[in-house]
């Protein structure tokens, strides 16, 4: 029996077996193919965020810089409205006595840097049509164009024993009507307690230059600055920013919401009377210069306060206060004083004043050499300007609001007119310099 041979196996055509190849080949060239497809459009658009980006930092960058000079611009030209006041000061016409430049800089500053429609507004002529004139790529302006003189200097501790015993006085006065008695009842933030004796005395021996307490020689300066958590010594010296004086023990909140727009460590250490329009302040004057100290506005807190307030409203009716005897005759008899001037300006013939009953006695004879000890009267010396630079942003939404809100540029600097410029380039100029700048 011939043994069974088994079938030999059919072989495929060689195009058949190079189509079966070709075949499991193009399924792995496809899915290579979406992998690299994939990567580069992962590395495509992480590109593109990261030039977009990239681009919106530059935009930022570039209008943040543009928005610093801008402000830069404002206060350049707040400068020149100081040192055009100066002049105007110095030149003693009667016709312009007493006109502040200074109330008048947003409505300059808007003609001078602002937008087309500013300066429109401002100067009447289109902006294109004088050189110089609008900011083409944003706007700037002032916020803040106001005096620190009618403020007590801080720093006059540092001075010699007149000026500290004058500047203890005038806290102590500051600080002495019975409506503040809670902040002293109460201890402060950091659980010490003050009178209001020592509350002035620790002002006072935070910024003086010995270590010796006031009003006690040969006694250390002893507030328990070292028994804090963060310890630290009192600075013995003039502070740079009137912030400095939250580091004096005792002045927490309660104290700086009440007496904290009275300080200031610019200027001389008298107050200016031209300028002054602080309610505090003025009824301590009046209530430290008094010639009887037993008059009976002084010793009513409600008539005082009264009389201080009619003080700070006497600018509203054309009176600066050019010299002290004008104050004191103001105070005097404010009433028929404010009513001479209302009368000069609406032709009015009130005999009264609103919320002063008539015949109630309101004016106070003040002692012009206690006066002159504490305050002067004239031209301004310190100028606070808070000057800003704003460019928008390029990004609109389909409506045409912004996406972002412009970018924000301020300075706050304060001029000080006795300060001598030792450096300046024009001898004319050398009176008057910054003596603060801060860019945000």
């Amino acid at each position: 029996m011939s043994p069974t041979l088994a079938p030999t196996p059919r072989r495929p055509a060689p195009g058949r077996r190079r189509r079966r190849a070709r075949d499991g080949q193009r399924g792995s060239a496809i899915l290579t193919a979406i992998v690299a497809i994939s990567v580069v459009l992962l590395i495509s658009n992480q590109f593109g965020a990261n030039t977009d980006a990239d681009l919106t930092s530059a935009a930022n960058q570039r209008d943040a810089m543009r928005a610093s000079f801008l402000a830069r611009s404002a206060t350049s030209i707040a400068e020149l409205i100081i040192r055009l006041q100066q002049r105007i000061d110095n030149a003693n016409i009667e016709q312009i006595k007493g006109v502040q430049l200074g109330d008048f800089a947003p409505q300059l500053l808007s003609a001078l840097c602002g937008t087309d429609e500013q300066v429109q507004d401002g100067l009447g002529v289109p902006a294109d049509t004088l050189k110089g004139i609008g900011a083409t790529i944003g706007s700037c302006g002032v916020e803040i164009f106001e005096t620190e003189d009618d403020k007590i200097n801080v720093n006059c501790a540092g001075g010699n024993e007149a000026s500290r015993a004058t500047l203890k006085t005038r806290l102590d006065t500051l600080m002495y009507f019975p409506v503040y008695d809670r902040i002293f009842e109460e201890p402060d933030a950091d659980g010490w307690r003050r009178d209001r004796e020592t509350q002035a005395k620790a002002i006072i021996d935070y910024v003086d230059r010995d270590r010796a307490a006031f009003g006690a020689d040969g006694t250390s300066e002893e507030y328990g600055y070292a028994d804090l958590r963060d310890d630290y010594q009192p600075k013995d010296n003039y502070l740079d920013t009137i912030d400095e004086l939250h580091l004096v023990r005792g002045v927490d909140d309660r104290f700086w919401a009440a007496f904290g727009d009275a300080f200031t460590v610019y200027g001389g250490c008298k107050s200016n009377l031209s300028a002054i329009k602080d309610v505090k302040l003025i009824a301590s004057i009046i209530y430290l210069t008094a010639k009887n100290a037993d008059d009976p506005v002084i010793t009513d807190q409600l008539r005082l306060f009264t009389l201080a307030g009619l003080v700070a409203r006497a600018r509203q009716f054309g009176m600066a206060f050019f010299t002290l005897q004008e104050f004191a005759d103001f105070v005097k008899d404010p009433a028929a004083a404010m009513l001479t001037a209302a009368a000069a300006v609406d032709g009015t013939s009130s005999q009264t004043l609103p919320g002063i009953p008539a015949g109630q006695q309101i004016g106070v004879e003040l002692d012009l050499e206690k006066l002159g000890q504490i305050s002067v009267a004239g031209p301004r010396r310190t100028y606070r300007v808070s000057a800003w630079g704003e460019i928008p942003r390029a990004q609109k939404t389909a409506d045409g609001q912004d996406v972002y809100p412009p970018i924000l540029r301020t300075i706050t600097s304060v001029w000080d007119t006795k300060v001598v410029t030792q450096n300046a380039r024009n001898p004319e100029l050398r009176n008057g310099t910054w003596v603060f700048l801060r860019r945000r």
